[in-house]
Parts: structure tokens; sequence; C-alpha cells
């Protein structure tokens, strides 16, 4: 079965090289006036060249931030590092502080203390310590790959070598395993477990057709899956190791990009039951469908909800020739587009339940990029020279 009449969205791209921070030619788009949130001035600033670039690089991607010179700024953040995977930060103004802060390595150490500065000045969670999955498939390349690295990409490791299509990566809540759709061997579309500690990799659904999905509940305790073994696609729910497997959904319709709510307890996905895709979401156990009337495009798809706030999503809709990302409230009932410029979908929130990961679409190439749903500030992780990069997914 071909995966895009599967999925009935367009798939986009795959992915390719990495580079460090300076190689990254930065653009940033804003949109400071529509939003009501604080935007801070702030000096970055270290004894080490390198550590104040990344420093510089990370904060790059917050909408609340804007670097300034020291004589300008309302807060001074100072990192040094204190051992070789340890940084002490410093926080001078307002809300002064200074704290040590020790990590896997000095870059994840760093990270950890730029999201001390957050907290301490937004008083709200920080992202730049999480990790990114994604596929990535080198310049010109016939395979695509799954990868993970930190969010300025200076740790990068591809966790899959299969020559053969490999996408959609799931993090495990705790961040330990990746669960994955791949090609892997059988030539079909199976779905994959790779435990990042031990390096191994299980197959957990390798039914008749295709076998997609692989989000994780909350807790860690459940898996929802999209299985066609029943003829049509469908989504299934089992245990963290895909056993046990209930068939949630019973349509004749074609049900895609399957996640759980905060709580564990619904299934929020896209169907096209009334004919084009559109997002709902139902009980975990099963029971009757609930479309989410965002009212913004006759086409929405790839829905993910906002763990931070259970009252906000954020998915894909169709606009003009291409694609954008949107959020919606179900407290105000409101939607409202948070991308703009070139096609851009397969949103995910990220830990702040502010800013999202997701892919921009320029030509053949794509690009990760993060988005403020508050600010529209829009920063890419990567420069477009690295070749394509899709299917972003998130861990704190």
């Amino acid at each position: 079965m071909n995966r895009k009449t599967f999925f009935g969205i367009l798939l986009l791209g795959m992915s390719s090289i990495f580079a460090s921070a300076q190689d990254i030619n930065i653009v940033i788009e804003d949109n400071i006036e529509r939003s009501n949130v604080p935007v801070y001035n702030v000096a970055i600033t270290s004894s080490n060249a390198k550590l104040q670039q990344l420093a510089q690089r990370a904060f790059s991607l917050h909408g609340s931030y804007k670097n300034v010179p020291a004589s300008k700024a309302q807060f001074v953040f100072n990192f040094e590092q204190a051992s070789s995977n340890a940084v002490r930060v410093s926080i001078k103004g307002a809300r002064s502080n200074e704290r040590t802060v020790s990590g896997n390595n000095l870059v994840n150490a760093l990270m950890k203390a730029c999201d001390v500065a957050v907290e301490s000045t937004l008083r709200s969670k920080g992202f730049f310590a999480g990790k990114l999955a994604f596929v990535y498939s080198k310049v010109g390349g016939s395979s695509s790959e799954i990868a993970v690295s930190d969010m300025v990409f200076q740790n990068v490791r591809v966790i899959t070598k299969d020559k053969s299509d490999s996408m959609w990566p799931h993090f495990s809540p705790d961040g330990s395993k990746i669960s994955y759709t791949g090609y892997y061997r059988a030539g079909f579309m199976d779905l994959f477990m790779i435990d990042l500690n031990t390096n191994t990799r299980k197959t957990l659904a390798s039914y008749k057709g295709s076998n997609c999905g692989g989000a994780m509940s909350p807790d860690g305790s459940k898996m929802a899956v999209i299985l066609t073994s029943s003829g049509n696609a469908e989504i299934w729910v089992g245990n963290s190791q895909c056993k046990g497997l209930k068939r949630i959904t019973k349509t004749s319709a074609t049900e895609s990009s399957v996640s759980f709510s905060p709580d564990g307890r619904r299934l929020i996905f896209a169907s096209d039951v009334r004919g084009r895709p559109q997002v709902y979401t139902m009980p975990v156990s099963g029971g009757s469908m609930q479309i989410v009337p965002s009212r913004l495009s006759r086409y929405c798809s790839e829905p993910d909800w906002n763990w931070v706030n259970p009252n906000l999503i954020v998915f894909t809709i169709a606009q003009g020739k291409g694609f954008q990302i949107a959020t919606y409230d179900f407290k105000t009932r409101k939607a409202k587009v948070v991308s703009k410029g070139a096609s851009t979908s397969g949103a995910k929130w990220l830990s702040d339940g502010r800013h999202v990961v997701c892919q921009k679409s320029f030509g053949k190439n794509r690009q990760l990029y993060v988005i403020d749903t508050e600010t529209g500030r829009q920063s890419p992780l990567h420069s477009k020279s690295l070749g394509s990069l899709t299917d972003p997914d998130f861990v704190y």
C-alpha cells in the first residue's frame, strides 16, 4: 500500500547531514506585536566563547528573549564551565540567581542552565535541554533513517542504518525508547522499537498490511497504533509492548496520526470519515468520535495535544497551495493559525506548552523549525544546506 494514499496527507521529505551551531544561518521571523507575553532584552555572556555561542543560539529559539548588549539588558545571563559536565549560571537583574547545574555532558549541562534562566525570569518551564527525534536522509539519498539530537545539534546520533525508509519516530515518555515505522528486512510497513540505552531493536507489530503509529500514553502503559489488517486504517490500543491490542475505531474511513491526551484518557487523531481529513477525539476505551470544530480548513490532520495546557492542541491545516499549523483552544473554542510563509506541518509541542517543533518545506528541502505559538517567532534549527529533516518528536 502506498503510504501517501494510506495517510491521505502529503508525505514531507526526509533529511540529511548535521552541523555545529556556528554553521547555522539564522533567519528569525517575529510577530511580537500580536502577543501580550513578555519579551525581555537579555545579554548572554561567558568567558568560554563556545558556551556563549551555544547559549545565544538556544535563546534565539525562544520568543520571549532578545539578545542585546549588557548595557541595554534587563537581565544578564552568565554561563561558566564548572566541570567537564557542569555549568554555573549567574542571573543578574530584577530576579538575581546563581546555580550550578550538572548534565550528561557539557552541552546538556549548559542547556539545563539555560532552562534555569528561563524558569527564573519567566516562571515557566524551559525546553532547551530536551531531545529531538527525526527522520533524515543524505542529500540525494534514496533511503531515510531515524536520528536523535539535542536542541542545538551538538550531539547527533543516527539510530537506524537500515538503508530503507524509516519514518514517524515517537519517544517513550522517559525518552529511553523510540518507536517508528520502517521497512526493515521484511519490505513491509512494520512497527519497531529501539532501546536507546542498549541499542537493541524489536518488532512491535508486523500484521498483514501497514503497521504505523506507536505513540505512548503519558504514563507509558499504553500504545496507540494504526493497522490495516482489518481492511482499512483503524486505531488500536494495547500495552506499552503493543500486546493485547483492542480495536478502537470501526469506520470505513482512514484514521491517522493518533496520540493521547495529557491524562491518557482520550485519543486525538485525524479521520476522513466525513470525506476530508478532520481532527477528532474519543475515549481511549472506545466510543463516539467527536470532531474538533476548528472551522479553519476543509483539511485538518496531524494533531498533537498540549501536555502542559490540556485545553490546547496543535494541528496541520491546508491553506493556499500548501500547509500551515494552527492551534485550537477547547475552553474558548477558538482556533488560530500560528505559522506563516513556507508550507509548515507536523508540529509537536515542546515542554513549555508554548513553543512547537515542526517542519517547513522549501521545494525538495525540509527544515526543522521552532515556532512560538504566542509571538509567532519562527526559528530554524539547522541550515537549508544540510538537506532535509522531517517528522520531529520531542521529549524532556
